[in-house]
C-alpha cells in the first residue's frame, strides 16, 4: 500500500485537500516539535517518545498538541490527528 492509498480523496487538482497547506505549516514547527512528529511518525507513543526525549509525558503531550495546533488539525470523531500529521511529515520527507 502506497502512501497516496492513505491520503484523503483527491480534490481535481489530485492533491488532497489541504495537504499543501498543511505541508507548508510543518514549516512553523520548532526543532523539538519536529523531533516529536518525527519519532510520532516512527510509531512511538507519547510515553516512548518522553523517554527518548528524557522529558516527562505531560511535556511530549504539550509538544503533540502544539503540532496539531499549527497544523491546523482540530478534534474531529471521523479523522485521527495524529494520522493525518505524520501524513504531513511523511509527505515532507517524500519531497
Amino acid at each position: 500500500m502506497t502512501l497516496a492509498t492513505l491520503d484523503r480523496p483527491t480534490n481535481a487538482v489530485g492533491l488532497a485537500p489541504g495537504r499543501l497547506h498543511r505541508d507548508h505549516l510543518i514549516d512553523q514547527l520548532s526543532t523539538r516539535e519536529l523531533e516529536v512528529l518525527a519519532l510520532m511518525a516512527e510509531g512511538r507513543s507519547n510515553r516512548a517518545i518522553g523517554e527518548q526525549l528524557t522529558v516527562e509525558v505531560k511535556t511530549v503531550e504539550t509538544h503533540v498538541s502544539r503540532v496539531f495546533t499549527k497544523l491546523g488539525l482540530h478534534e474531529d470523531r471521523h479523522e485521527n490527528r495524529r494520522v493525518l500529521a505524520v501524513l504531513a511529515f511523511l509527505r515532507l520527507r517524500a519531497a
